[in-house]
């Protein structure tokens, strides 16, 4: 078994659920005084966070979580660093605009270069790190930072972790008084029904649905609310874990338009459609229409495409999200054994990160 997957299988079985709860591994102590005031007093109604990979993921998570519960503040993500493109600078510019710069490691480039491109335009910014050159950086430019200080990191692989950061950042949210709870009692409950829920019986029913997805080329489809919080996770899981070929879109999107590709794939294809036990009923019928045209084995051109629903059935965003993740986990683990690749470290060459490389991480250990 690749290392990866082994260090993976213990977090999923080990720490995946109990880190729902572990909210305090985070400090607030270089955040300016100023700026906390402003924060705790209410001044901020949108919120632009920026970063890449799973350091941007979580705030995915925030903007889904607070639309779901109709918390008043709006929440965008940038996964770039193009400012007159991506984000309006005189929204940047508005007092009631908050930016958070994340970058777990703290050396990746594009996060410094959105701060360098807005440091103009607004004092309203924190850097969310764990140190590196963005910790240089607010020392140098006396930038407010609040570091993370996750238990047990991996390092390589911090999509592990996020349960542990999202948890995160409602704490920080409410010690800074942006929003009213820190929701802790919900994540207890959710632990709980995760663990009861996670029978061998369901991680069963993940390593099944990681056989029907052996070999294809894999499409995850939701609609909104879960394309944000979740497809994006997802397919980190898939790509970076299983080393699948993995893609994501809005539902109704591709149906418009990637749909065509499906005539009569020459490969194998899979579609995987998550469906919320709240969709409305246009939606139900479309997906319904999807199924029924995918499924229909008499159809030859159905030869190489498998679909397959998950369905979000639970009670709560809690329950739906962190239990379809974490089946998700099992599901990529087992997809991961079948594959059984040694990754080429491509993540850390292409960004130009070395931070996140074993190599850098196994030289560190022995300083």
């Amino acid at each position: 078994m690749q290392p990866r997957l082994q260090r993976y299988k213990q977090f999923i079985d080990t720490e995946f659920t109990a880190s729902l709860l572990w909210n305090k591994d985070y400090s607030l102590d270089g955040l300016g005084k100023d700026l906390r005031s402003k924060i705790e007093a209410g001044q901020f109604r949108k919120i632009i966070f920026t970063g890449m990979g799973c350091s941007a993921i979580v705030s995915d998570v925030i903007k889904g979580f607070f639309a779901s519960r109709k918390i008043p503040i709006y929440v965008d993500v940038i996964n770039d660093f193009d400012v007159d493109l991506l984000v309006d600078k005189e929204v940047l510019k508005d007092e009631k605009t908050l930016t958070i710069i994340s970058s777990y490691s703290g050396y990746s480039q594009e996060p410094i270069n959105f701060y360098q491109n807005i440091k103009e335009l607004t004092q309203n910014i924190i850097f969310l790190t764990s140190g590196g050159k963005l910790a240089e950086i607010a020392k140098q430019d006396n930038v407010s930072i609040i570091h993370w200080e996750l238990r047990n990191p991996d390092r390589e692989y911090p999509l592990f972790h996020v349960p542990q950061y999202f948890s995160i950042l409602l704490d920080i949210f409410t010690e800074l008084k942006m929003i009213e709870s820190n929701f802790q009692n919900e994540l207890k409950e959710t632990a709980i029904y995760l663990k009861q829920e996670f029978s061998e019986q369901k991680i069963k029913q993940a390593e099944l649905f990681a056989e029907k997805l052996r070999d294809r080329e894999i499409v995850f489809l939701a609609e909104p609310k879960w394309y944000f919080t979740l497809l994006k996770l997802v397919d980190m899981h898939f790509n970076e874990m299983s080393m699948a070929p993995a893609h994501r879109n809005f539902f109704h999107e591709f149906t418009h338009s990637e749909v065509a590709v499906f005539t009569e794939p020459k490969n194998k294809l899979a579609i995987v459609i998550f469906r919320d036990i709240d969709e409305d009923n246009y939606t139900n019928e479309k997906i319904n229409r999807l199924v029924s045209v995918f499924t229909d084995k008499k159809a030859k051109q159905n030869k190489n495409i498998e679909l397959v629903e998950i369905k979000l059935d639970q009670k709560n965003f809690f329950q739906k999200f962190f239990s379809t993740l974490l089946f998700i986990n099992y599901a990529s683990y087992f997809l991961g054994i079948y594959n059984d690749m040694e990754s080429r470290e491509l993540i850390s060459t292409s960004a130009g990160n070395s931070w996140y490389n074993q190599k850098t991480i196994q030289a560190e250990k022995k300083i």
